[in-house]
């Protein structure tokens, strides 16, 4: 990347003042016990595991051995599903999901339809459920070179969350997000931190055709035009390659949006060179076995206690 990268220092000090962790779960709970996936898609899984309990049990206990009660994500249709861009999950609709059919037969929330593209929960509705249910709910997202971006506002206690992928970047999304925050919590932009997760932020060299998620069509699927600002930022090499400064894109988002740059944290791992970490793209060049990395954001500090004996990272 071409922009200085911030790593925030989750140490003794920010845990003392700061009531959210954003963490990273990669392909490894513990060194040498790697997880099949860290979402619940049949295709990670081997044949005796494709049954959907079989699955989301692995899934729930593996959250449970790293210090996670339950996990909501937002599942970004980009369809007419859409009910909202960005959405605060009230006290009121975490009852719902805890008294629907489907969290009484699977004893999870992660697959009761959450139809945004970014959500946000703010402390004391996470409290008020771990009252009623002593549930502590995480806002998390799978991804494997995908940009998950955590936003959170320390003074105000609310949390939020999108998977920044290709498309989702192109369309700026994050500036969504900050307009949320402003609007909906009253923040300051000057207090809202954002930490945006392991990706293939940059050396990213894509062959073949330039990707679908950042172009415009004709009928004929020819190329007419880039979508947003991703001329800017995708390089068209010889021999039909295309370098993708996608971190460098984001970063100007976050700024363009006003989140000020000290508050703008990037995870230092590329998911595209570090082996500990799911990437679609390596898996396709090398036929490398894939799955899913998980990337979140907590008012639980239970996580803590588990960092000496697992392989999370808190950031």
């Amino acid at each position: 990347m071409q922009n200085i990268i911030n790593i925030t220092d989750i140490n003794q000090e920010y845990l003392h003042t700061h009531s959210a962790i954003p963490f990273t779960l990669n392909r490894f709970i513990k060194k040498g016990k790697e997880v099949y996936s860290w979402n619940t898609a049949s295709r990670f899984f081997p044949e005796e595991m494709k049954a959907a309990p079989i699955r989301i049990k692995y899934l729930m206990d593996n959250l449970k051995e790293v210090g996670l009660d339950d996990i909501a994500m937002p599942d970004q249709p980009k369809d007419d599903k859409l009910v909202e861009k960005c959405h605060e999950i009230t006290f009121d609709e975490f009852c719902k999901y805890y008294e629907s059919d489907e969290y009484k037969s699977q004893g999870t929330i992660w697959n009761i339809e959450k139809n945004y593209t970014a959500i946000f929960m703010t402390k004391e509705t996470h409290d008020k459920i771990k009252e009623k249910y002593n549930r502590s709910v995480s806002l998390v997202y799978p991804a494997a070179d995908c940009a998950v971006v955590r936003y959170y506002d320390n003074k105000k206690e609310v949390i939020g969350l999108t998977h920044s992928d290709g498309y989702y970047t192109g369309r700026n999304i994050v500036n969504d997000m900050t307009k949320y925050m402003q609007e909906h919590f009253n923040s300051n932009l000057n207090d809202i931190k954002v930490f945006v997760g392991a990706s293939s932020r940059d050396n990213w060299i894509y062959e073949g055709n330039r990707p679908d998620w950042a172009i415009n069509k004709d009928e004929n699927g020819n190329f007419i035009s880039y979508i947003g600002d991703w001329e800017k930022y995708i390089d068209e090499l010889p021999d039909n390659k295309y370098e993708i400064h996608y971190g460098d894109y984001l970063y100007s988002q976050l700024i363009e949006s006003g989140i000020n740059e000290k508050n703008i944290s990037y995870d230092p791992n590329n998911t595209l060179f570090n082996k500990d970490y799911y990437s679609n793209s390596r898996n396709k060049k090398l036929n490398e076995k894939n799955g899913r990395n998980l990337m979140g954001i907590t008012f639980d500090k239970e996580i803590v206690n588990k960092v000496e004996d697992t392989e999370i990272k808190l950031r």
